[in-house]
């Protein structure tokens, strides 16, 4: 993928475009038949495609990694793209970075609103309108991502990852609901919108915590004062640098990313990945 980038406000002129990512397909979801023996192995998810587009009524299709094969319900990451950006290439990254737990979360990615100065009608980008457009639009393909799969989708809290824009919005929407996203994952951004009353209502919640990931010089600066706010108040942070690539989620960031998600999921059982037992000798 060519590089990804998205600043916190209209750029001088557009970004290199990245390639388009395949189309994706229509969602399948399966559950249990009326019919189903109680002793039935439970059914898997099955799809056609591991990142597909999710219909959200009332608001643009959001973009969806699926847990394929799984069996079970399954935890939500929040993935929140910049400015200027698209959720394919959000849900894309993520998944990649993810590993072994690609198959073991969900990654919802809200899509927001078109940017008019898009590169041309084949390259659409899009933003976030403000913090409370996308906490309507998150809440929305919630409850469509759990009736769309609803024998897969875990009820519990979800994970908030947003890069520049989608960082900032995060941020607001955590202070309003930690109980949802106590667990962040702020990249190149939302340092600034950690203000006493968000820092006061987000550190409350048992298990707060937040990874700050910077690449530039300056994020890591403005990352240091967010957390020092945040530790104060009893929350949990952490600081993971890359190398200055830019302001951008993927290649080195998003390598960093992937080596401090132990630290991010600590504690949830719900995001372990148990080994698979060796088979049997004949």
């Amino acid at each position: 993928m060519s590089t990804v980038s998205a600043c916190e406000s209209p750029p001088a002129s557009a970004p290199a475009a990245a390639s388009a990512p395949a189309a994706a397909s229509a969602p399948v979801s399966a559950s249990a038949p009326a019919s189903a023996s109680a002793s039935a192995p439970a059914p898997a998810l099955t799809s056609a495609s591991a990142i597909v587009d999710l219909p959200i009524p009332g608001h643009p299709a959001a973009v969806v990694s699926l847990p394929v094969g799984t069996t079970s319900k399954r935890p939500v990451i929040i993935a929140a793209h910049g400015n200027y950006d698209r959720p394919e290439w959000q849900c894309d990254v993520w998944r990649s970075l993810l590993g072994a737990r690609a198959n073991h979360v969900f990654v919802l990615c809200p899509r927001g609103v078109r940017r008019p100065d898009s590169p041309s009608p084949d390259d659409v980008r899009f933003t976030y309108e403000n913090n409370a457009a996308l906490e309507r639009e998150i809440d929305a393909g919630l409850a469509a991502l759990s009736a769309t799969y609803p024998d897969f989708v875990d009820p519990g809290p979800v994970v908030h990852a947003g890069f520049s824009l989608g960082a900032i919005q995060g941020v607001a929407i955590a202070g309003r609901r930690p109980e949802r996203s106590p667990r962040l994952v702020l990249i190149e951004g939302g340092h600034a919108a950690w203000k006493p009353e968000v820092v006061s209502a987000f550190a409350k919640i048992e298990g707060a915590r937040v990874l700050f990931v910077c690449s530039q010089s300056g994020c890591a600066a403005d990352a240091r004062w967010a957390a020092s706010r945040l530790e104060k108040a009893g929350a949990k942070t952490k600081i993971a640098k890359s190398s200055d690539v830019g302001h951008r989620y993927d290649g080195p960031v998003a390598e960093t990313t992937r080596s401090a998600l132990e630290w991010v999921f600590e504690g949830d059982p719900r995001f372990e990945v148990k080994a698979k037992a060796a088979a049997p000798r004949p």
